[in-house]
């Protein structure tokens, strides 16, 4: 750049600068003047307002009609008043009245001359103060007067007249000081500029030379050097470009300046936002040591270089440096060095031993990869470190090698002698031996597991030949492992097994895959026993089977007890079946029984209906006395639990079952002395032993004997002889023996359900020993039956002992007895039951109300004046059940005596949660007997 052109180009600099800062400056000034012209004419405009409306107060009277009196006076004032400051030359004062569509000028007022002109209309849009003021607003504007000139203005109307003010002066006469100010400071800031720029311009020339001398110095460097120069701005674009660059790169400075250098050397950093660069350029510092690169060459091919690159400045610029260095021919050749030395390192590190070189002070110089993970150390940490095991040359010796994680390793080590680098070595050559010891190990463990499991182990080969077994077979199944070794598993076989299992197993192994099953076999002194089963294929490492192995657990005990259980389950399900059907069946023999009595009350029966009636309560009984068995085989009956002797009720019975039998069958007592008592409803002991008695005499039809037997039993905590749901403890038994035809096991699982029986038709109901299984389960105990096909069978009854805290039951039944209008609700969800029970409380002498359900029963007690008894059926089908009926109504009132009545019976509905024991229940069906004397008995108890 000339020096004329520096020079012009920094005075325009310096101008700009002045003119930008002056020209605020002046804009600052300039509103600030206008804001003070602005302030003086609105301060004007307000005093004249003042004036006109002090003149009409002073008057007292319509200033609207006094205008031009207010305006005359206001002019003869003014005449006399000095001149207003702030108007200027231009300035005026005039006093406006708008008369239909004509604004009149009253008062003009120019310094001191005061005049009042005719009429001037004024046109909309040029008089814009004028037209404000006499339409009311109060303000300043920038407009055109009726001259048409542009004034600053300030207007206001007089408050309550005609009349309006405006305080003008003109624009022109503002603005001709301030320009004319401007005009001055622009002459004396261009000549100050100017003095300026040619001093800066003078001084600062010198140095620009000098800077463009080293310059030129350092280009003259730069091409005669033997490397390559390459300056990169702070946009990545090649700067400079030196004739070793030339040289070694291909291009030609004219072809690459101004090109980004990523297009010749990729990794060089090319602009202050590059990592590499912002280090270098911000510390200052040269680049620590060469790098190596790749570069590429004009004609395509990558050439390997070498740079060092350093950052400077030069004209507010930045700029990075790179000296590069071809080192392609010396890179071939290191590589051809590294690869005849990788070849080599690459035969030893592919090896699996690990290979140690030691020097002959046992220091290591070498090792291999394999030796790095054998140490569990990196060859940097391993070089140099003495080895620390003696070295038997030749020979192989075990080693331990303790890693850093405290893992043993142990090793078989082989040294060998070598010449090495003109000194003598040993060549160590380890292999690691850890795996094979653990299999060594693991197959003394896997052994001894066997040896010691506690399931039996087979292997056979793929043709069934038993080769091992373990101890455990052998106590299972009583062979020795001499007697099976050689032989094959079917000498287990019981025949019990289907053949088509043993099918399938041969067909599932022999496809590789795993079986699964149970057999039933037996041992070597025919003992049956069930086993559960695994059964695999054993493989070699090539995939073929060669062995079978079988894992065989004893589950005898385990069937059995799933037997129990199952039978358990099945019994409770049916009593819950039996239970419901005679519920239902009360209730039907309810209504039967209390109709059929309130018609024997009929005097106008004849003889034959009499007997007819006679007949028809008999039959109903009878089927109460059925649904009482099923209850009873559902353990839902009613019981009167007593503290019994067994030997007592044996004794007294003896003759009876005697009769009973007959003369065929010789009946015998075995009864022990000082036999425990038990807590069992005596009656219903008693019958149970007869239909004991009754079975056994029906399975002798040709005569024998029949053995009753009494003794005490403790049963312990494994109660291997009784149900699984009887708690350990003391025991009275009572055992019923016979001698006849025995009863097959699949009779034998039935004989407890009701309705099954193996008589012929006619000749049993098959409810006889439903009652005896129910009755013993109610009372705490169970029933075991041994039995065998034409020799006996044995009927055991386990029941608990009685404790010194139980008492007989009191009978609180009182006589019957008739009402005497007491009041009493009766609650049944079985219209008809509900309906022949209140019938037969009326002709009591009761006053009954029914109702059908709790809640209906709930809202009757409370509209009802007094209820001296409820009587409601514990289940009921809709809302809340008998019992809560009955919470609700003792906190409505405490005193409402209770009695509750099921199909179900007491006991069940005590146990099953739905009533405290100790409840008064009335089981159904009763008679009109039965219902009049427990609900009497209610009544007469202290309701407290």
């Amino acid at each position: 750049m000339s020096d004329r052109r520096g020079f012009v180009l920094l005075f325009v600099i310096m101008t700009a600068v002045a003119v930008a800062t002056g020209g605020i400056a002046m804009a600052l000034l300039h509103q600030r003047i206008y804001d003070e012209r602005r302030a003086n004419l609105a301060e004007i405009a307000r005093s004249y307002v003042g004036l006109l409306r002090g003149f009409a107060v002073l008057h007292g009277g319509d200033s609207r009609t006094t205008s031009d009196t207010t305006v005359d006076w206001l002019a003869s004032t003014e005449a006399a008043l000095p001149a207003h400051h702030g108007l200027g030359e231009t300035g005026e004062i005039l006093v406006l009245r708008q008369t239909a569509d004509v604004t009149e000028i009253l008062l003009r007022r120019r310094h001191t001359d005061v005049d009042r002109p005719s009429p001037i209309t004024m046109k909309a849009g040029v008089a814009e103060p004028s037209r404000r003021a006499v339409a009311g607003e109060t303000g300043t504007i920038i407009g055109r007067d009726y001259r048409g000139e542009r004034v600053l203005a300030a207007y206001q109307p007089v408050p309550d007249s005609d009349l309006a003010v405006v305080a003008k002066v003109d624009i022109g006469e503002i603005r001709a000081p301030f320009l004319r100010t401007v005009a001055i400071v622009c002459a004396a800031g261009a000549l100050l500029i100017g003095i300026g720029a040619a001093t800066l311009f003078a001084v600062s020339r010198s140095f620009t030379r000098q800077l463009m001398e080293g310059e030129t110095r350092f280009r003259t460097l730069a091409e005669s050097a033997s490397d390559a120069f390459v300056s990169v701005d702070h946009k990545g674009r090649v700067a400079t470009w030196n004739y070793a660059a030339e040289r070694i790169f291909g291009y030609t400075a004219a072809e690459v300046i101004g090109r980004p250098v990523a297009d010749i050397v990729p990794e060089m950093p090319g602009s202050d936002e590059a990592p590499a660069a912002r280090g270098t350029i911000d510390d200052g510092r040269r680049h620590a040591g060469p790098t190596e690169m790749t570069g590429l060459r004009k004609d395509g091919r990558q050439i390997a270089i070498e740079v060092a690159y350093f950052p400077w400045t030069a004209r507010n610029q930045r700029f990075l440096t790179g000296i590069m260095r071809d080192i392609s021919e010396r890179k071939r050749a290191d590589a051809a060095l590294r690869e005849s030395e990788a070849r080599l390192r690459a035969i030893i590190q592919m090896q699996s031993i690990a290979i140690v070189i030691v020097d002959r002070s046992h220091e290591i110089r070498f090792v291999n990869k394999a030796a790095e993970q054998l140490f569990d150390q990196s060859a940097e940490r391993l070089i140099d470190a003495p080895f620390g095991f003696p070295m038997v040359v030749s020979d192989a010796a075990e080693i331990e090698i303790i890693r850093r994680d405290h893992g043993i390793v142990h090793a078989q080590m082989r040294a060998i002698p070598m010449q090495w680098e003109g000194e003598e070595h040993f060549l160590l050559l380890i292999q690691d031996i850890t795996k094979q010891k653990k299999v060594e190990e693991d197959l003394r463990n896997l052994s001894q597991a066997i040896e010691q499991s506690p399931a039996s182990v087979v292997i056979t080969d793929v043709n069934g030949t038993i080769e091992y077994v373990n101890p455990k077979f052998v106590e299972t199944t009583g062979y020795a492992a001499e007697e099976v070794v050689g032989g094959n598993p079917r000498m287990l076989k019981s025949g019990r097994t289907p053949a088509r299992q043993y099918a399938e197993l041969w067909e599932t192994i022999k496809a590789g895959n795993v079986w699964r099953g149970e057999f039933h076999n037996q041992t070597k002194d025919g003992r049956l026993f069930w086993e559960l089963a695994s059964i695999a294929p054993v493989r070699d490492p090539n995939g073929k089977v060669t062995h079978f192995v079988a894992v065989k657990e004893d589950i005898t005990e385990r069937k059995a007890t799933e037997d129990r259980l199952r039978q358990a389950q099945k019994m409770e399900m049916i009593g819950q079946l039996t239970g419901g059907i005679a519920h239902d069946f009360n209730n039907l023999l309810a209504i039967i029984l209390g109709n059929l009595q309130l018609l024997e009350e009929e005097a106008a029966l004849s003889t034959e209906g009499r007997e007819l009636l006679t007949d028809a309560i008999w039959s109903a009984e009878r089927g109460a006395e059925l649904t009482h068995r099923l209850l009873a085989f559902a353990r839902r009956q009613r019981l009167n639990p007593q503290r019994t002797d067994l030997n007592e009720v044996v004794g007294d019975m003896t003759e009876l079952l005697r009769r009973t039998l007959g003369q065929t069958i010789l009946v015998r007592a075995a009864t022990t002395p000082y036999l425990w008592d038990v807590m069992a409803d005596r009656a219903q002991l008693e019958s149970m032993l007869l239909n004991l008695v009754v079975n056994a005499r029906d399975a002798m039809p040709n005569g024998g004997v029949l053995t009753i037997t009494t003794r005490n039993v403790e049963l312990g905590g494994n109660v291997s002889e009784t149900d699984q749901d009887v708690r350990a403890g003391e025991y009275a038994m009572l055992a019923v023996t016979d001698t006849g035809v025995g009863m097959a096991p699949e009779v034998l699982e039935r004989i407890f359900e009701p309705f099954f029986t193996t008589k012929t038709f006619g000749k049993g109901s098959g409810l006889g020993l439903s009652m005896v299984y129910g009755f013993v389960k109610q009372s705490g105990g169970q029933v075991r039956v041994d039995s065998t096909v034409g020799q006996s069978t044995t009927f055991r009854i386990y029941l608990p002992r009685a404790v010194a805290t139980d008492a007989p039951a009191v009978d609180t039944v009182r006589a019957t007895a008739s009402g005497a209008g007491e009041v009493i609700l009766v609650v049944e969800d079985e219209p008809r039951v509900r309906k022949t029970t209140a019938n037969v409380l009326k002709k009591q002498g009761y006053t009954v109300f029914e109702a059908g359900g709790a809640n209906e029963a709930l809202v009757l007690f409370q509209q009802l004046p007094h209820v001296d008894l409820l009587f409601t059926d514990v289940v009921l089908q809709h809302g809340p059940n008998g019992s809560e009926l009955a919470q609700q109504i003792r906190r409505l009132k405490p005193t409402t005596r209770i009695l509750f009545t099921s199909g179900y019976g007491e006991d069940a509905v005590v146990r099953g949660g739905l009533l405290p024991r100790g409840t008064e229940v009335l089981p159904k069906p009763y008679r009109r007997g039965e219902l009049t004397t427990r609900i009497r008995a209610v009544l007469d108890t202290d309701p407290a």
